[in-house]
């Protein structure tokens, strides 16, 4: 099935991937721009020498890039009628617009302000405290804290434990050189993917791609891998209390998982785990109600699981007023590792539901496309994957799952302790 997606893909002579989708009858138009760097790049291995960064540089180097001959780039795609913005994750980092308008100028200019680096001391120097603000903001954020104590926990070595924003004091340190070096090693036009649904026509945007293109080349004659330490089966800390000034206590039920042994076994672990969680801790569960009346958790409360190659976890989470009581309710949940065929047929329904309407949804069908490309993995491979999913397979995976290294993580009310 391929999902009457129309997709053109394209290698430049500068190693520049496109990777273009055409939606007819549409107005809009959305540009990606990605990198595959992130916030796991602390360490890479550049022509077989190590190289350390300090964390966070991949973020702050996503903000640093919002400026052209000394002109905040946001302010001229704005005079060209579209919307823009980036982020950084873990693993890339993406610029994009979006418009109802010509695509042609904002299209030249996302290629010039990623293609070009123009920083000073002096933005940078304006930049830390914008960052710094955002780390403040996200220190004072209960839910925040709670997941990334929880890493911590976990992660005794890998650069998971380790926020995409980096550490307070590195991000105080940044300097020019720090962002020059990581810019010139991995925002080379080999290293970058641009990515385009619209409306418009493939090929004449593809021409336009060429004519923007042509002057560009590229000046990486490196190999550059990002290096993930080994990381041990055991947990970095078994619990973890903080105080803050909160009402009712956080909680998280972590489990470390070992990494899967390649993509694939990746991508359906993931899906195959994420929906029995939804069963086991969602509304389909018959008790969940009787929990929610029982204050063994409110509103927020959820389950999730990640699972690739280098990283694999699963986590239990609530607000709660009684946290020992969800801690033993999760230990009673994970020893039931079945999914019934009625909760499999709701929830696989729901999930081809909601990637088909996903393909109307510009931003997250060009995040979707990204990522797979950086991944190695086909797009509509991967959906497929899910349609053809069945329920013996789903089971498999769940049963396979190893429970053995727990780690508790809470944020209690500051009279708690």
């Amino acid at each position: 099935m391929n999902y009457n997606l129309n997709i053109k893909k394209e290698t430049l002579s500068n190693g520049l991937q496109v990777i273009l989708v055409h939606k007819p009858d549409y107005h809009k138009s959305l540009f990606l721009l990605g990198a595959k760097v992130g916030g796991f790049d602390i360490e890479q291995n550049v022509d077989g020498s190590l190289v350390h960064y300090k964390s966070g540089l991949a973020h702050y180097l996503e903000h640093q890039m919002f400026y052209l001959d000394g002109e905040d780039v946001s302010d001229l795609f704005a005079n060209l009628q579209c919307v823009t913005n980036a982020y950084t994750s873990y693993t890339e980092t993406a610029f994009y617009f979006s418009t109802t308008a010509d695509i042609k100028k904002p299209l030249k200019l996302l290629f010039d302000f990623v293609e070009n680096l123009d920083v000073t001391n002096e933005t940078i120097e304006k930049e830390k405290g914008i960052i710094l603000s955002e780390y403040d903001m996200y220190q004072q954020s209960p839910e925040q804290r709670l997941f990334k104590e929880t890493l911590v926990s976990l992660y005794k070595y890998h650069p998971m434990k380790i926020d995409v924003l980096g550490s307070k004091e590195d991000i105080q340190a940044m300097n020019i050189e720090d962002l020059r070096q990581f810019y010139e090693l991995n925002y080379d036009p080999s290293k970058l993917c641009l990515v385009g649904v619209t409306g418009k026509d493939l090929d004449e945007i593809t021409d336009w791609i060429y004519e923007c293109q042509k002057d560009v080349e590229s000046k990486l004659n490196k190999k550059i891998e990002r290096v993930i330490p080994e990381e041990p089966e055991e947990v970095n800390r078994e619990i973890f209390e903080d105080t803050m000034d909160i009402h009712q206590p956080f909680v998280c039920v972590a489990y470390k998982m070992k990494p899967c042994a390649d993509k694939m076994e990746a991508f359906e672990k993931d899906f195959a785990v994420n929906t029995w969680l939804d069963s086991v801790l969602g509304p389909l569960n018959p008790n969940f109600q009787e929990w929610l009346d029982q204050r063994i958790f409110t509103q927020f409360v959820g389950a999730e699981a990640d699972f690739t190659t280098d990283h694999s976890y699963i986590l239990f989470y609530a607000q709660t007023t009684n946290p020992n009581a969800f801690i033993e309710l999760v230990k009673d949940l994970v020893k039931h590792t079945s999914l019934s065929s009625e909760d499999y047929q709701s929830l696989h329904a729901q999930a081809v539901a909601n990637n088909l309407r996903g393909l109307d949804h510009f931003d997250g069908l060009a995040n979707d496309l990204l990522r797979s490309h950086f991944e190695g993995q086909d797009y509509v491979e991967s959906l497929n994957c899910i349609q053809n999913m069945r329920l013996e397979q789903v089971k498999e995976y769940i049963c396979d799952l190893d429970f053995s290294h727990m780690c508790v993580t809470k944020i209690l009310p500051n009279e708690s302790i």
